[in-house]
């Protein structure tokens, strides 16, 4: 364990999502400040990675995501621990099991696949509150949702959108016209996603569905970064269940079917005094769910000492 007296030196080797970009590499950056760690961070394909690594000296290599860090080094040996955090279970996991094993530490984000790493945490997605925040104005949208397109989604936007109810999408692609209709860009940098969820009432979310790589369909459980993004922007989130949502946030409206989607926006837009005490005891629930809390969790596996 690090003493007491010295900080623990994080090196994260960050990757660049198609949908939330940099989300995590800022996310994380943020947390590291807010813990005072000693902190290096560099993209897995820059080219002077190993150097840069080896020059900081870290106590514990970081990895987010893993695949194409694997691909580029394996096991990359030195004086520190190293610990990925996998961030597609457990949509991607026979394809992540097969390289999990090349860290010392593992960390899911989704508690369905623990048993198939070795050395395994959960460590469930967040938001980082230097990026979301609540805005001072008035909302000027209803209802949005900002993702990549699948077919569950399509349905329920194209649901919303058949009754009037839409206000607006980003992401795609859309497979309904209402939803198309609607749509103000395919995609947009993480920073005006965040703009969008401080000038939204409602945050529809749904989750993630095609499993690329789980054979045994492994059910997805864990809530998703939209969730607590929007939340702690302002925003009142309603979602599709999971089973996470009755442990972590009771009070988040959910829904089942287009139906139940529906009505429960349409009433809750009728109801904005409803609406805010449920957005409030949410946000509530999520205030400490930020990277700082996970990066801390990190440490407290791996033991590494955060001094006082």
């Amino acid at each position: 364990m690090t003493p007491l007296s010295s900080k623990p030196r994080v090196f994260v080797v960050d990757y660049q999502f198609l949908s939330c970009g940099d989300v995590f590499t800022k996310g994380l950056a943020h947390a590291a400040a807010d813990l005072g760690v000693a902190y290096e961070h560099g993209l897995w394909d820059a080219p002077d990675l190993a150097h840069r690594i080896a020059a900081f000296k870290p106590d514990l290599l970081l990895v987010v995501h893993g695949r194409r860090f694997s691909r580029r080094f394996g096991r990359l040996a030195g004086n520190f621990q190293t610990a990925v955090w996998l961030l597609d279970e457990p949509y991607e996991v026979d394809d992540t099991a097969q390289f999990s094993s090349e860290f010392d530490h593992v960390f899911v984000s989704d508690p369905g696949t623990l048993h198939r790493h070795l050395s395994a945490s959960y460590l469930p997605v967040c938001y980082d509150p230097h990026a979301h925040t609540p805005g001072a104005g008035p909302r000027l949208f209803d209802v949005g949702f900002s993702g990549g397109g699948n077919p569950t989604r399509d349905r329920y936007l194209g649901a919303l959108a058949d009754s009037g109810l839409l206000t607006y999408v980003v992401g795609g692609a859309w497979g309904h016209q209402g939803v198309n209709a609607v749509c103000q860009s395919p995609n947009i940098a993480p920073a005006a996603t965040a703009e969008y969820y401080r000038n939204t009432r409602i945050v529809l979310n749904v989750f993630r569905e095609v499993h690329h790589f789980n054979a045994q369909r492994i059910p997805a459980t864990s809530l998703n970064p939209r969730v607590y993004e929007a939340t702690a922007c302002g925003a009142l989130v309603v979602s599709e269940w999971r089973p996470e949502v009755d442990r972590v946030v009771p009070e988040l409206p959910t829904f089942h079917s287009e139906a139940e989607c529906v009505s429960l926006i349409r009433n809750l837009l009728a109801d904005p005094g409803k609406a805010e005490t449920i957005r409030a005891r949410c946000a509530e629930r999520l205030v400490g769910h930020t990277y700082a809390a996970r990066l801390q969790a990190v440490l407290d596996v791996v033991g590494l000492a955060v001094a006082a």
